[in-house]
Formats: structure tokens, sequence, C-alpha cells
């Protein structure tokens, strides 16, 4: 399916599951070009790409990688396949995700704080002529639920 919501408590597993597919599917088909995203860049580098490492490493696949900072990526290096990491804070910030030549999908972390906007432009940039899936990860935190009275 083109969108994959994922919502729940702190300590759900919503990330770690996402983050277990993306590899999964990075290590398995022979081009992909994911975009991991979340509003502020500068908490990408202790969320998801800590957990993308972590899932590698217990996968045993950590041979198989190559890790940078800056740029903040993930290459899978027998398929040439990354990971970029990329914020959505601003307008310059959106102009950027565009600029990304035929990304295969995108994990769109702590989606609460998207707006309309950033989601038309990710859902516009995800194609590309491959057989890879167009895929949208959506996860956000859930912490309680408001049960309307009947």
């Amino acid at each position: 399916k083109r969108f994959n919501i994922l919502y729940g408590g702190g300590g759900s597993g919503k990330s770690y599951s996402i983050a277990e597919k993306k590899v999964m599917k990075i290590v398995s088909y022979d081009y992909v070009k994911e975009i991991i995203l979340r509003k502020n860049f500068v908490s990408l580098k202790d969320s998801c790409f800590a957990l993308l490492q972590r899932v590698i490493f217990n996968e045993n696949l950590q041979d198989d990688f190559y890790f940078t900072t800056s740029p903040l990526e993930i290459l899978h290096i027998p398929t040439g396949n990354k990971f970029l990491f990329r914020g959505m804070k601003d307008e310059k910030d959106r102009e950027k995700v565009k600029s990304i030549v035929d990304p295969t999908g995108a994990w769109l972390e702590e989606a609460n704080e998207f707006d309309r906007e950033d989601l038309t432009q990710i859902n516009l940039r995800i194609r590309g002529d491959n057989n890879t899936p167009k895929e949208i990860d959506i996860s956000f935190f859930s912490g309680y639920i408001v049960l309307k009275e009947t």
C-alpha cells in the first residue's frame, strides 16, 4: 500500500517495526532511496538514524553498510541504496526534499508535527521507474484515546 500508518504509545514498537521494514527493503531491492523525515532535522540523528543503525547491527548486517553524519546518510554498500535524512521545518527544507532524484519511499516520524503541505510534497516526490514498492510510512505517538460517549 502507498500509505502505512502506525501509531501507539511510547515503547509500542511502531518505529522499530518501520526501521526493520526499511532495512529489509534496502537490502532486498536493486534500487532504493528512502527519505527519513522529521519536522526538525536536529532530532533525526538521535532517533531514526540511531534506530536504523541498531536494526542493522541486530541483524548482523553492519559490514554491508556505511554510516555518515555529514551528510546524515546510511549507504548499503553492495547495492548503493541509501537512507537520506531530512527535516521539513520550513520552505527551504521542503525545497531540499524536492531536489532528491527518484526517491522510492519515505518515513515520516512524529508525523503529528507535519502539516498537509509537507505530506503533499512527499507524496509527489515518491516515484520512479523501478520495481521498488513506493511506500510512505507514517508513525506518531498516540498516548491516549478519547472515547466518545454514546
